[in-house]
């Protein structure tokens, strides 16, 4: 059965006692409110990394120390809907294998205490970031491979494709968030409610590190879209 971003704000509401009985039409005030507290959830769940099909990568050969990602970024790196960079790994023509870079504070990563194969980042803009790698390095003519967070987006009835416990899991994140801004559950309910948030946050936070991802080319034809659970399309990622 499919579950649209309407279906979780209006069961989320239910919990919260926001608005008793399934049944009963969410009204438009609660809902748009709603709509606000699940964006804001959505945008929590990418930075914390819960749901790894909002993934994506892109490839590319710096010819400078400071390299602009983003969206239609033309000269630059395309990383359409980046939200957050999570990691940049390298390595040299005819090699295989991906070396990770070790990610450093902009505010230390000038200084000589470290290696060359270093890397750091800003954000400059909206879905826009500044990367940061040192001269040195850049002169060995690496190849690049950056693994971002991608911005996930919804329409209110948009279908959300995601396994049943990552349902669950915005379900519950969503009816906390209700319940704090609408207080019409007494302090147990709410309790009760983070309780079971925080139970299944940690479950999937401790499947997501088991899993190990086996990096592809970048193909930015592909849309940004690439990796994701969206409006009734799957592509698939491999895992070990």
């Amino acid at each position: 059965m499919s579950v649209t971003v309407r279906d979780i704000i209006t069961e989320a509401a239910t919990r919260a006692n926001v608005n008793p009985g399934r049944s009963k039409r969410l009204p438009d005030d609660l809902f748009e409110s709603g709509m606000k507290l699940f964006e804001g959830v959505l945008e929590e769940f990418s930075a914390n990394d819960y749901i790894d099909a909002y993934q994506n990568e892109v490839d590319f050969a710096p010819h400078s120390s400071e390299v602009f990602v983003g969206e239609k970024m033309g000269d630059h790196v395309d990383a359409p809907s980046i939200q957050l960079p999570k990691k940049v790994l390298y390595k040299y023509s005819g090699q295989l294998d991906w070396t990770p870079m070790e990610f450093i504070a902009y505010q230390s990563f000038y200084s000589a205490a470290y290696s060359d194969y270093v890397v750091s980042w800003q954000p400059v803009g909206p879905n826009l970031y500044k990367l940061y790698f040192k001269p040195r390095f850049i002169g060995t003519n690496p190849e690049i491979k950056l693994i971002y967070n991608i911005e996930m987006k919804y329409e209110d009835n948009d279908t959300v494709n995601l396994p049943t416990p990552y349902i669950e899991l915005l379900t519950r994140a969503l009816a906390v968030k209700y319940a704090i801004k609408y207080p019409r559950v007494d302090g147990s309910k709410l309790a009760s409610l983070k309780e079971e948030q925080a139970e299944l946050e940690k479950t999937l936070k401790a499947n997501n590190a088991s899993l190990k991802i086996i990096t592809r080319g970048g193909n930015p034809s592909s849309g940004p879209y690439r990796g994701m659970l969206r409006g009734g399309e799957y592509i698939s990622r491999s895992w070990f």
